[in-house]
């Protein structure tokens, strides 16, 4: 399809989210994308986000971060999406989608709804009463479990690429990287708890409310002379291209850009059960969430790096396709205009 014949669209994308994960990157990205390829762009979002969001992209603060139900911010968010003169209206996650679907009755008639989950929730009717939805794995894609779904995986800008490989010490041990913020769902608890039995050096980079008691368990278990959190970094591709591995240990995620990250760097990947991993990696590469069942799967991936490498060589393959800007932009854009072709009908 030819994007380039069609009309541009007028999008308004809905984020009622504060904070500063994969939604809102995926969020800022889309956006930016798209106002570059000359759609009109406006962003709905909190006054948390609304600094952040792209100079191309128009900006209305709303006070989304409030209660999803409180009649007096659905009728400030309504009168925004009835006055925008919009062609689309795309809620960015859960709290967005449900709170466009209160409204949904009340909206223009020409104007189309799409929803985007980005992380597995117990409730997710409102994206079945949207008109469109968009899982941003498969897995979530089953999950919302409609006719009118689409997955488009999250694509990265590929200039992170360039980044050159990080000087790294090395004590003579295989050298692994996890990365992520600090909090309880990426399960770094977990991967120190099974490090006690794995002959590698572990590189942990990332920052977040967990900070001081993970520290305080690597103290616990003796791990100092194997583990070292790094804090925050720009240069994560930099430290890809070092490492030996990436390990990722989430209890849950909606899509992991850290295994796309990783497979782009052409860097092996050994997970749990998580989109985005459960669907492009091979399978002998999922590990349970239990540190025993980590600390075997790892140590055997450790004892044979290039072994590891080649059954990640179709993952490589497919990231390069599958996990990049430009796809994630074309086939949003085809989405829209599928959904709004009666119009060029």
């Amino acid at each position: 399809m030819n994007i380039d014949n069609r009309q541009h669209f007028r999008i308004a994308q809905v984020v009622a989210s504060t904070g500063n994960g994969g939604l809102e990157r995926h969020a800022y990205d889309l956006s930016e994308g798209l106002a570059m390829k000359g759609h009109e762009v406006t962003f709905l979002t909190t006054g948390t986000l609304a600094p952040r969001v792209p100079k191309n992209v128009n900006v209305v603060e709303l006070p989304l971060d409030g209660n999803r139900n409180n009649p007096a911010v659905l009728w400030k968010l309504w009168r925004e999406l009835n006055n925008g003169q919009f062609d689309i209206v795309h809620a960015q996650g859960s709290k967005a989608a449900q709170m466009v679907t209160r409204l949904s009755w009340a909206l223009p008639r020409h104007l189309k709804t799409i929803g985007t989950l980005h992380n597995q929730k117990k409730n997710i009717a409102a994206f079945r009463k949207l008109d469109h939805a968009i899982g941003v794995s498969n897995v979530l894609s089953r999950d919302i479990n409609r006719k009118n779904c689409t997955t488009i995986y999250h694509g990265l800008r590929t200039d992170f690429l360039r980044q050159e490989p990080m000087t790294i010490e090395r004590s003579g041990r295989p050298v692994i990287l996890a990365v992520g913020r600090l909090v309880e769902a990426k399960g770094f608890d977990l991967l120190l708890s099974a490090w006690t039995d794995i002959e590698a050096d572990l590189l942990i980079l990332g920052d977040g409310p967990d900070q001081e008691p993970l520290k305080k368990q690597v103290n616990q278990l003796g791990l100092e002379d194997k583990v070292v959190l790094l804090g925050r970094s720009e240069s994560i591709a930099g430290y890809m291209k070092s490492a030996d591995g990436v390990v990722v240990s989430s209890r849950r995620e909606g899509f992991s850009y850290v295994v796309a990250e990783a497979l782009l760097c052409e860097c092996p990947v050994v997970s749990t059960d998580v989109p985005v991993a459960n669907e492009v990696l091979d399978q002998s590469l999922i590990m349970k969430t239990d540190p025993a069942s980590m600390a075997v799967k790892i140590s055997e991936l450790v004892a044979d790096i290039r072994g590891w490498r080649k059954k990640c060589e179709r993952s490589f393959l497919f990231a390069k396709e599958q996990f990049v800007y430009d796809n994630m932009l074309e086939k949003t854009e085809v989405l829209y205009s599928k959904i709004l072709e009666h119009r060029h009908q």
